[in-house]
C-alpha cells in the first residue's frame, strides 16, 4: 500500500505549518519520505516487510521524521482492528487522559465515552475495509469544559490503522464566535439585519403556507441623535442596550434574544416574534401568526410604554420614546425588502405625527418617503446655490410699543417650488447633520446683517438666533460665535441665542459650560418654548438665562382658558422673580396683548404686530420706533 506514504507525507507536511522547523530540515524530511516511497514501490518484498513494522518503528526509520512527529501538535495512535492501542506518540504535553502508560494495550472503550469509542471503532473498520482515510470530529467534556478534536484514521497494514488526533478547541470556539458575530449585533447581542432578513424570509414562507398574518414593526428611537451627540457615545450605547432589553421584555416577557418563541399575548392570541437591531437606533420586530391588526397594535402600544420610561444613565435621568411603523403581510407587501421599506415609511410618518406613536402603512406613505429623500437632495443643493435666507420677526415692548428685538428665522426659497416650509426641511437637516453647517451660516448671516444695520445708522436692536442641540454639543461653539462676532463687527450685546428646554436637559452640565462661555462674550440667552418640554425650575436657577419665551400654545387660549391664564401669570411672576425678562410668542389678538400687559409681560412676538418678513421690510420698521 504505497499510498499510505503519500498520506503520511501530506499529513505531516500540513502540520509542519504550525512547527518552527528550518526549511533545510523540512526539505530533508520530505526527501526522505519520497526516497522511502520510491524504494518500497520498486521492491515489493521490502514494502511487505515494512508493513510488518509498528507505527512507532515506521516513524523511527528516519531520525528527522521522528523528531518532527515529536514537534507536531497531534497525537499519533496505532490501533489494532478491534480498537486496542498498540502504540502512542506525542511531542506535546499529554492531554489530561492521554498518557502512554494509560493508553498502550487499552481498548478504545476504556479510554473514551461509549458513543465516541463506537465512532472510533466504526472509522477503524471502514478504513481497513475500504483502504481509505476516514475523517471525523468528536467532543469530550471534562471538568465542565468542552474539548473538540479532529481525527484522521489511515490504514497502514492488514488489520491495523494509524490515527492522528488534533485538539481544535480554540479553532472551534473562534469559529463559533465568528458565526455569532456574523449574525448578531455586537453591542446589544440582538440578531442583526442579516439574521433578521433570514428569519423574515422563513416567516413569510410560513405565512404563505398557512395563510396567516405576519407583521413587521420598524422602530426608531426619538431624539436618539440628540442624546448621543449631547451626552456622548457611551451614554448612547447604554441607551441602545437598555432599549434592546426593554423591547424583548415588551414583545414577549418569556422570549430569549435569538429565538422565535410562541407565547400568549392574552387569552385569545398566540404568536411568535423576533427582535433585531438593524443599526444605529433602528430596531425591527417580526410578529407571526397574529390574530388581527388589533393584536399588532396592542404590541406596538406596549412597546411605546416600556421604551418611554425614564432611564438613569451615567447619573443622569434620560427620557426617550420610540416611533413605530407597521407593515402587514400580505396587504403591504409579500417580500422582505418591500415589507421593510413600507414599515420604514410608516415609521417616518409616525415621526411626522409628533413621535412617540405607531402608524400602519398606507400607500400615501410611499410618496412621503420619496419626497423626504428629494428634500434632502435639494437641501444639499440649496446650500451650494445659496437658496437659504433669513426672515426676521419683530419683538415689541408691551409698555412702549417700540420694536426692541428681532428673531432671525431660516427660510428656503426653491427656484421652482418657491418657499419650502421650515417644518419640512429643518427636521431633515437635523437628521442628516446638515443643521451644523446651516446653523453656523444663520449665526454669521444674522451678525453680518446686524452690523450692516448699525453701520447704516439704524437704531440697534437685539437679533436672536436659534441654536440646535447639535450645535450646543459642539466644543467649537464658543470659538465659532466669537469668531463670527469679530469678523462681522457685530456688537455682542445685540446678539441673542435661543435654545429649547430639550436641548439642555440631555446633558445639563455640558450645556451649562457651553452657555457660560457664550454668556461671557456678552451674548444674551433665551429659553424658547418654555413649558412645553421637561420643565425644571432647577434649570432656571442654574443656567444664565436672560429671557423666558412663553410658548404660543399657552397664549392661544389665554383669554378663554382659566388654566392657561393661571400658567401664564405664574410663568411671568416666576421669571421676574429670577430677574428674567418674558417674551410671549404667538400673540395674534388685541385681547391677548391686553391680558399680557395687565400681568406684566415685557415683550410680545406674533402676527398682531408682524409676520416674519425680509430685510427690506425690517428696515422700514426700524425707521419707525413704535406701533
Amino acid at each position: 500500500m504505497p499510498e499510505i506514504f503519500h498520506l503520511l507525507k501530506d499529513q505531516i507536511a500540513e502540520h509542519l505549518q504550525d512547527v518552527d522547523i528550518s526549511s533545510v530540515s523540512l526539505t530533508r524530511f520530505i526527501q526522505a519520505v519520497n526516497e522511502t516511497y520510491t524504494k518500497f514501490d520498486s521492491d515489493h518484498k521490502e514494502m511487505e516487510r515494512s508493513l510488518t513494522l509498528s507505527a512507532e518503528e515506521l516513524v523511527q526509520t528516519n531520525e528527522e521524521m521522528y523528531a518532527i512527529f515529536q514537534a507536531i501538535p497531534d497525537q499519533l495512535f496505532h490501533f489494532s482492528e478491534d480498537g486496542v492501542v498498540i502504540s502512542y506518540q506525542s511531542g506535546r504535553k499529554e492531554h489530561y487522559y492521554l498518557t502512554a502508560e494509560k493508553l498502550i494495550n487499552k481498548s478504545i472503550f476504556d479510554i473514551l465515552r461509549k458513543d465516541i469509542a463506537e465512532m472510533f471503532l466504526k472509522a477503524i473498520n471502514e478504513a481497513i475495509k475500504n483502504k481509505s482515510v476516514i475523517n471525523f470530529e468528536f467532543v469530550v467534556v471534562h471538568e465542565h469544559k468542552i474539548y473538540y478534536y479532529e481525527t484522521r484514521v489511515m490504514p497502514i497494514k492488514s488489520m491495523q490503522v494509524v490515527a492522528l488526533i488534533r485538539d481544535i478547541t480554540e479553532r472551534k470556539l473562534a469559529e463559533d464566535q465568528i458565526a455569532f458575530l456574523a449574525y448578531h449585533d455586537g453591542l446589544t447581542g440582538l440578531p442583526n439585519n442579516l439574521l433578521f432578513k433570514e428569519r423574515l424570509e422563513q416567516g413569510l414562507a410560513h405565512a404563505e403556507r398557512n395563510n396567516t398574518m405576519l407583521a413587521v414593526l420598524f422602530l426608531d428611537l426619538d431624539r436618539f441623535k440628540l442624546i448621543n451627540d449631547s451626552m456622548g457615545h457611551d451614554v448612547g450605547d447604554q441607551l441602545l442596550q437598555a432599549t434592546a432589553d426593554r423591547l424583548i421584555e415588551g414583545v414577549r416577557r418569556t422570549d430569549s434574544v435569538a429565538m422565535n418563541v410562541s407565547t400568549s399575548l392574552n387569552s385569545s392570541v398566540s404568536s411568535a416574534s423576533s427582535v433585531a437591531r438593524l443599526g444605529g437606533d433602528e430596531f425591527t420586530i417580526m410578529i407571526e401568526d397574529a390574530e388581527n391588526s388589533q393584536t399588532v397594535a396592542r404590541v406596538a402600544s406596549r412597546l411605546i410604554d416600556v421604551v418611554s420610561k425614564p432611564l438613569m444613565l451615567s447619573g443622569t435621568e434620560v427620557y426617550t420614546s420610540t416611533s413605530i411603523g407597521i407593515a402587514i403581510y400580505p396587504d403591504d407587501g409579500k417580500t422582505v425588502d418591500v415589507l421593510l421599506k413600507n414599515a420604514d415609511a410608516a415609521m417616518y410618518h409616525a415621526k411626522d405625527q409628533g413621535r412617540n406613536n405607531f402608524q400602519f402603512f398606507t400607500e400615501s406613505m410611499n410618496q412621503a418617503s420619496i419626497e423626504r429623500m428629494a428634500v434632502e437632495s435639494n437641501l444639499r443643493k440649496a446650500i451650494l446655490n445659496k437658496e437659504l435666507c433669513l426672515y426676521y420677526q419683530p419683538q415689541v415692548s408691551v409698555i412702549t410699543g417700540q420694536l426692541v428685538g428681532l428673531e432671525a428665522l431660516l427660510r428656503w426659497k426653491h427656484p421652482e417650488k418657491g418657499f419650502i416650509s421650515p417644518a419640512v426641511f429643518v427636521p431633515v437637516a437635523e437628521e442628516t447633520g446638515l443643521i451644523m453647517e446651516i446653523g453656523e451660516w444663520v449665526v454669521k448671516e444674522a451678525c453680518r446683517q446686524g452690523a450692516a444695520w448699525a453701520t447704516a445708522g439704524f437704531k440697534p436692536v437685539q437679533i436672536s438666533v436659534n441654536l440646535s442641540a447639535k450645535q450646543l454639543k459642539d466644543e467649537r461653539l464658543h470659538e465659532m460665535v466669537n469668531g463670527i462676532l469679530q469678523d462681522t463687527g457685530m456688537n455682542p450685546r445685540f446678539l441673542g441665542v435661543e435654545l429649547t428646554e430639550s436641548a439642555i436637559i440631555l446633558d445639563p452640565n455640558m450645556a451649562l459650560q457651553r452657555l457660560e462661555k457664550i454668556k461671557s462674550l456678552g451674548v444674551k440667552l433665551s429659553l424658547d418654548d418654555f413649558g412645553t418640554g421637561y420643565s425644571s425650575l432647577s434649570y432656571l436657577k442654574r443656567f444664565p438665562i436672560d429671557t423666558l419665551k412663553i410658548d404660543q400654545a399657552f397664549i392661544r387660549d389665554v383669554n378663554a382658558d382659566h388654566e392657561d391664564a393661571a400658567l401664564v401669570k405664574a410663568i411671568i411672576a416666576m421669571a421676574h422673580g429670577l430677574g428674567m425678562d418674558v417674551v410671549a410668542e404667538g400673540v395674534e389678538l388685541q385681547e391677548q396683548l391686553e391680558f399680557l400687559g395687565i400681568n406684566g409681560c415685557d415683550t410680545i412676538q406674533g402676527y398682531l404686530f408682524s409676520r416674519p418678513v425680509p430685510v427690506a421690510d425690517i428696515e422700514t420698521m426700524l425707521s419707525r420706533v413704535s406701533l
